[in-house]
């Protein structure tokens, strides 16, 4: 193999197919705004129904994006953005090992995660049948299980652990969970929304957030930079 060849697949290695990556402090995602039919009447640059996004509330705890902390309110496209699972952040539920987004800023921070929540801020409440809407986990994809839990004594609340799994959370809400995932590599969660809104009616949206489960430093970095000084001293 080409000494050029094996650099281009070294440095391919630690990417995933969403270029910014999220790494710590408080951001939520999934996260929904909505667009009323009204609203896109009075203006057709906005897309009518619900947005999925990321949203940086900003401020002291902001997310880290790409190593900077992001202290102003910023949105991000679900596609923009990979959610990094740091390797030696794990925990256990039911016997089992995960790596661990946790649900407690504190031990977010003390792990070296992202501080993950879901965001409904932006909807309100009285614009939705009994001011509230359901989220469902749509699709999984990725190398391994994964579950999205709250704790609670004696035993915590599983809300997702596989796809089809779904639960009502209040309008205007903004809820923590803890995310787990049983194997590193790169997992797609596809989130849907669905509402019955007072004026507009049925409404519903989905979208894929990118999350990546990677050793620090990656084991498969540091396989291919063997590989590579293997090569060169064999030249």
């Amino acid at each position: 193999m080409k000494l050029k060849s094996l650099l281009m697949i070294v440095l391919a290695l630690p990417a995933s197919a969403a270029s910014l990556r999220y790494t710590g402090g408080h951001m939520d995602a999934p996260a929904f705004g909505y667009v009323s039919v009204a609203e896109h009447a009075g203006d057709n640059t906005l897309t009518q129904g619900f947005e999925p996004h990321l949203h940086n509330h900003g401020g002291a705890d902001g997310a880290i994006i790409d190593g900077v902390r992001e202290t102003n309110d910023t949105e991000y496209e679900p596609g923009d953005v990979t959610i990094v699972v740091p390797e030696f952040s794990v925990t256990t539920l039911d016997s089992l090992s995960y790596y661990w987004l946790p649900q407690d800023e504190t031990d977010a921070a003390n792990n070296g995660a992202p501080f993950l929540g879901i965001g409904l801020e932006e909807l309100d409440p009285l614009d939705w049948t009994g001011g509230s809407v359901t989220i469902s986990l749509a699709s999984i994809s990725g190398p391994g299980t994964i579950a999205i839990w709250q704790d609670g004594f004696p035993n915590p609340a599983i809300f997702f652990d596989s796809a089809g799994d779904s639960m009502s959370l209040a309008a205007g809400s903004h809820t923590h969970f803890n995310w787990g995932f049983s194997t590193p590599g790169i997992y797609e969660l596809e989130f849907a929304i669905s509402g019955i809104h007072g004026v507009d009616g049925l409404q519903t949206a989905s979208a894929i957030y990118t999350f990546e489960v990677i050793p620090e430093p990656s084991t498969a970095l540091l396989t291919a930079l063997g590989a590579l000084a293997l090569f060169r001293r064999r030249r």
